[in-house]
């Protein structure tokens, strides 16, 4: 009887406790916005950019990825380079990127997602698309 209650509890921690002890717990879910932690960085990113330069804001959405908006998170360190351009225009972009925080407590919170990606950009450089000009 003793023998097959040590069996029994070593088989109990060996199924139950040891996979709970080496998981790897709960993930960080990462800090939005744009102090946040960067997801990752364009380069030379092909966007169409739409600013307001009375609001000072700006965003621009990828010409082969229009379901992604990027929200510029400095548009008044950039706005004097972005005026040289149309509204609509094609321009390449660099810049880490991080998640929009509305858009990520929707998104987690929401049982459909969003058709749409919403991010902001700590811009580093707006420079003119000469590609085939």
């Amino acid at each position: 009887m003793r023998a097959k209650r040590i069996l029994y509890n070593f088989l109990l921690i060996t199924v139950v406790v040891i996979p709970f002890a080496l998981s790897e717990g709960c993930k960080k879910q990462p800090k939005c916005g744009c102090d946040g932690d960067a997801l990752d960085t364009l380069v030379g990113s092909h966007v169409l950019v739409y600013y307001d330069a009375e609001k000072k804001s700006a965003q621009c959405t990828g010409v082969n990825d229009p379901y992604s908006i990027f929200y510029f998170c400095n548009p008044s360190a950039v706005m004097g380079e972005l005026t040289k351009y149309e509204q609509g225009a094609e321009v390449l972009i660099s810049g880490a990127f991080f998640y929009e925080c509305n858009y990520l407590m929707n998104s987690s919170n929401s049982y459909y997602p969003s058709l749409y990606r919403i991010y902001q950009v700590q811009v580093t450089s707006v420079e003119p698309d000469l590609y085939g000009k």
